[in-house]
């Protein structure tokens, strides 16, 4: 699945932030700026505020119903006190959106910015694409991309690895006692 790439990037760093809830001023600066996200670098005080945010993202990837992850994004739009505004940076460059002004600190052009992203795939019909992994003490939050929309894990190690043990589980469930097999 296709999605517009300046509005999933918002979507992009909220998965981001779930998988990496330690936000280091660091690597969240890098995470930005590959998402076209510009301004001044973060702060530690910046990033730390965005740690509580991190835990409120992940509520919406561990939501089963589309209806609970559409409600949740919700509640993130008003929390962000989300307010889309069509801006130019100027020299013939085109509008697009900003979810908070730009005068606003980091942290809360970031929560802006992940809850329209989350919102903007929820408003695609996508809400059930957001997602985080099957595999049980895994938990890695991921956008299911694939055409069809039935990714259950967040990579193929783990969902070998679930394959491999419910195989291994089959087969001892199988084999019955004194089984030459199993000598």
């Amino acid at each position: 699945m296709q999605f517009n790439t300046y509005t999933v990037a918002g979507a992009r760093i909220a998965v981001w932030l779930v998988n990496h809830p330690a936000v280091e001023a660091a690597a969240l600066a890098a995470e930005l700026h590959r998402r076209d996200v510009h301004g001044a670098p973060p702060t530690a005080a910046e990033a730390a505020a965005l740690r509580p945010w991190a835990a409120r993202l992940r509520e919406v990837f561990e939501a089963t119903a589309v209806e609970d992850k559409a409600r949740l994004t919700d509640a993130l739009l008003v929390a962000a006190d989300c307010r889309p505004r069509l801006v130019s940076h100027g020299g013939g460059k085109p509008f697009h959106f900003h979810y908070a002004p730009v005068e606003t600190g980091l942290a809360a052009r970031v929560r802006a910015l992940t809850a329209a992203g989350l919102g903007h795939v929820v408003d695609a019909g996508a809400g059930a694409r957001l997602r985080a992994c099957d595999r049980p003490g895994c938990g890695v939050a991921f956008i299911d991309t694939s055409r069809n929309g039935r990714r259950r894990f967040c990579s193929v190690r783990c969902a070998n690895q679930v394959n491999v043990a419910s195989h291994r589980q089959r087969r001892r469930a199988a084999q019955l006692p004194g089984d030459v097999r199993t000598q």
